[in-house]
């Protein structure tokens, strides 16, 4: 069975043509920015060479024409390689996305939650933690099962917080703060969705994501102001 967070990191190569298209649009916008700067200051830089006699007039002429158009390309390369390097990182810091291995597979509890055999899928789960303890994933998968199929959410929240307390990557980081969340908003927990909301907030500031938990951690506020949520 296809994984959907395997096809959420597999979905961006079937775009390559629109992101060339971006990088060709930031790389003109770098060139135009830092190249012809670039090319002015240098010119400037062999012109005020000749005039103090450091080097021959011949030679601050052969910089300019052969030397300097050399230099611009190469810087506004450089920079347009760093920049999106550092974009491409920051993406995958908060997203875990890139060279992330895929989440395991469970085939035999898959094949139940196929079936809807949701709570003999939950057994294997929790047998198979015992004997793995390490694997985070697995406990994650069993918080959502419980949490969607199951109504178990003290024992789904046990798991997240043992998976966001634990050694978690980026990736199972996040899914347990997500998990939380949206344990809280089904249970029906205020108070704890917004602790939640406001530590997912804290963990991830300045991400769309942390705005939109502090656009619904205000909202919650409001309607508790205004005497409780709408009927």
């Amino acid at each position: 069975m296809t994984d959907p967070r395997r096809a959420f990191l597999v979905r961006p190569i079937h775009a390559l043509k629109n992101v060339d298209a971006a990088e060709r649009a930031e790389l003109v916008r770098v060139a135009v920015l830092f190249g012809g700067p670039c090319f002015i200051i240098l010119s400037a830089l062999w012109t005020f060479l000749a005039m103090k006699q450091v080097i021959p007039g011949w030679l601050s002429m052969l910089l300019i024409v052969a030397v300097n158009p050399a230099l611009a390309v190469a810087g506004v390369l450089a920079l347009h390689q760093g920049t999106m390097r550092a974009a491409v990182g920051l993406v995958h810091t908060i997203f875990a996305a890139g060279n992330i291995p895929p989440p395991r597979s469970y085939p035999r509890q898959e094949t139940m939650i196929i079936r809807g055999q949701y709570a003999e899928a939950a057994e294997y789960f929790r047998d198979y933690i015992r004997v793995q303890p390490d694997d985070l994933e697995a406990r994650l998968r069993l918080a959502d099962l419980l949490v969607t199929h199951l109504g178990g959410f003290d024992e789904a929240e046990r798991l997240y917080r043992e998976v966001r307390e634990g050694a978690a990557g980026p990736r199972e980081l996040m899914a347990a703060h997500n998990g939380l969340i949206d344990l809280n908003v089904k249970a029906g927990r205020r108070d704890r969705l917004k602790v939640e909301l406001a530590r997912f907030a804290d963990r991830y500031p300045g991400s769309p994501h942390a705005e939109n938990a502090r656009r619904r951690l205000r909202e919650l506020k409001a309607e508790d102001e205004a005497g409780g949520p709408p009927a």
